[in-house]
């Protein structure tokens, strides 16, 4: 893989892991929401379908090669945003 290629990789990673942190707190009180068949089905589709199109985004940049680095890249980006945005969480 080329070292243009990892760039893009590694920022549209960074990218995603934002978007995923967006997602996951405007979705927060559905996501864990007191209803248990709620709860599972609606984290099980949030996981899946996030997922998916995460896959399908290094797909189409990188043949959809999956580096550990690209984990880390992911999780610093998730805690990033919500480091710096925690206030936004709309929980009554």
């Amino acid at each position: 893989m080329s070292l243009i290629i990892q760039i893009q990789t590694i920022f549209y990673t960074f990218l995603f892991g934002i978007y995923f942190a967006l997602m996951f707190n405007l979705l927060y009180r559905l996501l864990f929401s007191k209803s248990l068949i709620l709860n599972i089905i609606s984290n099980f589709f949030f996981v899946i379908l996030n997922s998916l199109l995460y896959f399908y985004l290094l797909f189409k940049v990188n043949s959809g090669r999956v580096h550990i680095y690209l984990l880390l890249i992911f999780l610093i980006s998730f805690f990033l945003y919500n480091l710096l945005f925690k206030k936004i969480r709309w929980v009554r």
